[in-house]
């Protein structure tokens, strides 16, 4: 009878192992699911010169880009491509990390043009670039209010 009670312990104790172990493991998936969240966030930066934030800004394909060019008195002219449309923009204004402007279209047909100047920080990794507003660009069946465009590295 002894032997019998002893193996009768043993198999207790190597099913609660077993599920001891089973719920270790179902804790260290939850967990691992848990911390997969990506983590996205803009901070505006303001440079010290107009003529800094000069550079090719790439959006969501290479033909949706801002171009903006300085002057020999840091003045800015930009140029906006949305896919197939173009456009210059005038009134230019930047009020810290804040650009202001009016696009014109070829066409002549205006909009407001509003964007801030950012680093974008997703998943700790860091691109400086520019976070457009006011827009209405759809792009493979999706309509885009707001697009990051990041700063191209030099030719």
């Amino acid at each position: 009878m002894k032997q019998s009670n002893t193996r009768t312990v043993v198999a207790t104790m190597a099913l609660i192992l077993v599920a001891l172990a089973c719920n270790v493991a179902i804790v260290s998936s939850a967990q691992k699911l848990k911390h997969k969240h990506k983590e996205k966030r803009f901070e505006p930066v303001v440079k010290e010169r107009l003529a800094d934030y000069a550079g090719r800004y790439v959006g969501i394909e290479p033909d949706y880009y801002l171009e903006v060019t300085a002057d020999a008195d840091g003045e800015l002219s930009v140029r906006v491509q949305e896919g197939a449309r173009s456009a210059t923009l005038r009134d230019i204004r930047i009020e810290g990390a804040r650009l202001k402007a009016t696009r014109v279209y070829a066409n002549g047909t205006t909009k407001a043009f509003e964007a801030t100047f950012v680093n974008r920080i997703l998943n700790g990794e860091i691109a400086f670039g520019v976070l457009v507003e006011n827009l209405d660009i759809e792009y493979a069946g999706i309509t885009f209010s707001r697009l990051f465009y990041r700063l191209a590295p030099a030719r």
